[in-house]
């Protein structure tokens, strides 16, 4: 049986969404500042978030 993941799959699609948002509106901004600013306002860390680009890739890394 796999381990329980630590945060849920709605958490992540909003982390993603506001990580998306935040680098369209801001061009000079790159996914790690994206990802360092949008975490704590999700209640997650920047680390645990290093897969993210793996989970949505609409995303351009």
């Amino acid at each position: 049986m796999p381990a329980p993941r630590k945060y849920p799959d709605e958490l992540r699609d909003r982390a993603q969404r506001l990580v998306a948002e935040a680098m369209s509106e801001d061009p000079s901004l790159s996914m790690n500042e994206a990802v360092k600013r949008i975490t704590p306002n999700v209640g997650a860390v920047p680390e645990r978030c290093a897969g993210a680009r793996e989970l949505d890739p609409r995303l351009q890394w």
